[in-house]
């Protein structure tokens, strides 16, 4: 989306020890983080009372926008689209002094203040600014919705048929309720263990992290009867705990 305001590119912005992403780039964050995402943009939909083929076009958009890393940011210089939605500043600004609790999005209201960077926020803006663009198109269809979304002429050709199939897709996923399960688990951090020094020094050096288990992974996506598709992949990552044989639980 356009604007022109505070550059949040992501040479403008550092990140912090709270972002949830692992830079300013697209889609540049872990399975864990992006099925949230994703399941917060439900929530607040479902909550709203949308139905599932919009739901399934707020998950597209979001897709292409950041791929659902939350601290996304553009590259440009001159604009601050930024978050879940790439929402700018002005669009923020407007959603929530013209459109929010109004007939214009069907009496939705926006989550308080904006904060760029907070999914729960991004989403709510990013919800009603798609509402906004909905009635101005006068369609349901994602690609129709994103000409007046996005006003780069370039950008909408690129991007029209790859909103369209994903938000089929996502359709698919909403009815096999994908996201009803937990998800991907966190990635663990790894633990950096310190050993003393010989005896007279007082400086301390790292040790090798130990070495993590080698576990078989297994598709959750079998246990639960689910088709394959781009969300449900992220449920791949899910480890198989490992196995104890049974002279070690004492049954031999």
């Amino acid at each position: 989306m356009s604007g022109h305001s505070t550059n949040l590119s992501k040479h403008g912005v550092p990140m912090t020890p709270e972002s949830l992403g692992n830079s300013r780039d697209w889609g540049d964050a872990n399975d864990h983080v992006k099925f949230g995402v994703q399941k917060e943009i439900i929530q607040q939909a479902t909550k709203a009372r949308l139905p599932q083929h919009d739901i399934a076009n707020l998950l597209a958009l979001a897709e292409v926008e950041s791929g659902f890393n939350p601290d996304a940011a553009t590259t440009s210089r001159i604009s601050s689209a930024s978050g879940v939605f790439a929402i700018t500043d002005e669009t923020a600004k407007d959603t929530k002094n013209r459109l929010s609790g109004t007939q214009k999005i069907d009496g939705f209201t926006v989550n308080g203040n904006y904060d760029r960077f907070k999914p729960e926020s991004n989403v709510s803006y990013g919800i009603a600014t798609y509402l906004d663009k909905k009635k101005h198109a006068h369609s349901e269809n994602i690609g129709t919705i994103y000409e007046k979304w996005n006003t780069n002429a370039d950008e909408t050709a690129k991007y029209k048929d790859r909103l369209q199939q994903h938000a089929k897709q996502y359709e698919k996923d909403l009815k096999n309720k994908v996201w009803d399960g937990p998800g991907p688990p966190a990635p663990e951090k790894s633990v950096v263990f310190l050993k003393p020094e010989p005896a007279g020094s007082t400086a301390f050096e790292k040790m090798s992290p130990v070495p993590k288990m080698s576990i078989p992974a297994f598709d959750q996506r079998e246990c639960l009867n689910m088709p394959d598709t781009p969300s449900s992949r992220l449920l791949q990552s899910v480890k198989e705990p490992p196995k104890v044989s049974p002279d070690k639980l004492g049954l031999k």
